[in-house]
């Protein structure tokens, strides 16, 4: 079972235990997974079912006999897939006496058990390097240039000439997201909320007499002392995490420049699905998500209208894959043309599953030394490594201060391999971006090939099983082909790189929106930055026959399009008078205003350019879009406020002496 550190303040305290009084302990009980053989008779009267609810009933029935002949009480919880079901056994059964009782029977396929998954997130108490600067370019440290930083994963390379073309569909497993952070606006899919269990649900909501229902929205997921008494399995008390926020702000958000917060791949197109709620949440709930991000059906739920060319899984449970569970999800996925990432695990030991499991891109992480993280999970199922932070170089993305429910939308510190596997997730869809035709093995080819040698620090041991949990020289064989380089990963596909004539973020419109398209700032094939430019619309898409087409306004290198109801995606394609032409695509659906056009231009005092030197924008750009009342505070739910003197000063000297000792070793490249 994975932990997570956060602090607690007395505030967060009081609020822990509040409800202690009102509660109702929960009937204390496993959940196990019993499938069927595909010609067996079960399974076939469930194929001639047409509803969840009779397919229910056709369980029922064999669970009642099942029950009878091996004298366990087992409860029918619902279906699972196409051949199996979750049902409840009371505490204390012999698992393995049961399930090798259970095999015997000639109809069943698999028994096991349904475990719990957890977030790969840790909220470090500090990060004071990244606090205490006010021009917050430490905050971009791994977005900066490998000679400034050698463990960076070199975006600010591609970003001089390429932001990205179709906006590649991510499907983000996790907590859910908060539909309104800055951040995640103009890049929302409609999602899906798979958790079925209503103590980690925790948000009222049900279709029918399902716990699931059409809204990925993000509730909270602190733990209180009534938590901890309603469900054995919570881990401990912690205020809410916001972590789906967090990785789909990492992946695919519109740039906050003035909070030091970037994205890797800003024309990114996230479907949140909720899997994970408070105290984490079932491998069962996992897998049918996976089916259904990747367009797979599943029962009881309605088909996702935007399948996933790339699934992150910034999550997991200790020990080997389940092969009939989450094994047989990601390997369905990927016949279906999806690309499933997966975060090692923060115990500093094994990989966790899903990471593990055949047919998943497991990611370690490595810290701002280029070291394989102290935290990070290693070995030989590892595909790729990617930074991760440490408690002085944390990673920022986007959160909120609730402590319980949403509050007031902010920017906020953690590490862990849960940032490691969307940073990789953002580059794959990056390539699939401008090679959509791509398969699943061309691009973890392209993004291992691609990969730049691990870094060997001198005093530093090699990473191997004999150390875990330290800090280590990473190798080939155990953290994978070598580290992230986002600007190889797009150059593979020409040797020169690519230019863009699209130079704005957030390609999701709501039906009967206008969005704002620009220019500004782009070049030609020649280097040259563009004066003018023609706009047209293609290939338009549309749920309504006689719907009308999009209507377009051009101004110079600016051009609004509004996307009329009835209208489903559309191709807008920019010329420039010497040929040269990009299309982005995008897609109209329901998923909140319309995002503010952040420039690349406001990234270059960031990333320690000049502007309009390599970022190919003017310096007179637009402006930010802050988050009211926004902080810097680090940890899940802690309090903000940047700055700092006195003892905090001191720490922050303390860090910069350990810096500047370990860094005074020196440093090589070698290929392991």
């Amino acid at each position: 079972m994975l932990r997570r550190f956060c602090p607690v303040s007395i505030p967060v305290f009081v609020f822990l235990l509040s409800g202690a009084l009102f509660f109702k302990p929960a009937w204390s009980a496993e959940r196990w997974v019993i499938q069927f053989k595909e010609n067996s008779s079960v399974v076939q009267r469930m194929a001639a079912q047409e509803s969840v609810t009779s397919r229910n009933t056709v369980l029922s029935q064999k669970l009642a006999e099942l029950s009878g002949v091996y004298r366990q009480p087992f409860s029918l919880i619902r279906s699972f897939g196409d051949r199996g079901m979750v049902v409840s056994v009371p505490e204390g059964a012999d698992f393995e006496q049961v399930r090798q009782r259970l095999l015997s029977d000639p109809a069943i396929e698999a028994v096991d058990m349904d475990r719990r998954i957890r977030l790969h997130a840790q909220s470090p108490l500090v990060g004071l390097l990244n606090e205490l600067d006010l021009s917050r370019q430490t905050r971009t440290w791994f977005h900066q240039d490998v000679t400034a930083q050698p463990a960076s994963i070199n975006t600010g390379a591609m970003w001089s000439n390429f932001h990205g073309t179709a906006p590649s569909i991510v499907a983000v497993l996790d907590t859910g997201v908060l539909p309104s952070h800055p951040m995640l606006i103009g890049h929302l899919l409609p999602g899906y909320d798979f958790v079925s269990d209503s103590i980690i649900a925790a948000d009222g909501q049900r279709t029918g007499n399902s716990e699931r229902d059409a809204d990925p929205s993000d509730p909270g997921d602190g733990v209180t002392a009534a938590d901890l008494l309603a469900d054995p399995a919570c881990a401990g008390l912690s205020s809410s995490s916001w972590h789906g926020t967090f990785v789909s702000g990492l992946l695919a958000g519109n740039p906050a420049p003035s909070e030091g917060v970037l994205s890797v791949n800003w024309n990114a197109a996230i479907v949140p699905i909720r899997v994970l709620g408070k105290c984490g949440g079932f491998s069962t709930d996992l897998a049918d998500g996976i089916r259904w991000a990747a367009g797979l059906t599943v029962p009881g739920v309605p088909n996702n209208p935007f399948p996933a060319r790339v699934i992150n899984l910034s999550l997991g449970a200790q020990g080997a894959c389940v092969g009939s569970i989450e094994g047989s999800a990601i390997s369905a996925a990927r016949q279906a043309g999806s690309l499933v990432v997966v975060a090692a695990g923060n115990d500093g030991s094994g990989v966790d599953s899903p990471a593990n499991c055949p047919g998943a891109f497991g990611v370690a992480a490595i810290d701002q030394e280029g070291l394989k993280a102290s935290y990070s999970n290693f070995g030989a199922t590892i595909q790729l490594s990617a930074p991760g932070g440490d408690g002085a170089f944390p990673i920022w993305s986007a959160s909120n201060t609730g402590i319980a429910g949403p509050l007031t939308n902010t920017y906020r510190t953690k590490t862990g391999t849960s940032f490691s596997s969307p940073m990789v997730a953002a580059a794959a869809s990056l390539y699939l971006s401008v090679n959509p035709a791509a398969s699943v093995a061309n691009v973890e080819s392209v993004l291992k090939s691609s990969a730049r040698p691990f870094l060997v620090l001198s005093n530093r041991p090699v990473c191997s099983t004999s150390n875990p949990g330290v800090a280590c020289n990473c190798t080939t064989a155990l953290c994978g082909a070598g580290m992230l380089d986002v600007a190889r990963v797009v150059g593979t596909l020409s040797s020169g790189g690519f230019t863009n004539l699209f130079s704005n973020s957030g390609n999701v419109l709501p039906p009967g929106s206008t969005g704002r398209f620009f220019s500004t700032g782009s070049t030609d094939s020649s280097g040259q930055e563009v004066t003018s430019v023609s706009f047209d619309i293609l290939n338009v898409q549309k749920s309504v026959a006689g719907a009308p087409d999009p209507v377009l306004s051009s101004s110079g290198l600016t051009v609004d399009v509004t996307a009329p109801a009835g209208v489903v995606g559309f191709d807008l394609r920019a010329r420039v008078a010497s040929g040269r032409t990009s299309v982005v695509s995008v897609t109209v659906a329901e998923s909140g205003p319309t995002s503010p056009t952040l420039l690349a231009g406001l990234l270059s005092p960031l990333l320690g350019t000049n502007p309009g030197e390599n970022l190919g924008v003017p310096a007179t750009s637009g402006g930010d879009s802050p988050v009211a009342g926004s902080g810097s505070g680090s940890g899940a739910g802690g309090g903000g406020g940047g700055g700092g003197t006195g003892f905090a000063g001191l720490l922050m000297l303390a860090f910069l002496l350990m810096l500047l000792k370990r860094n005074a070793s020196g440093r090589t490249t070698a290929s392991n």
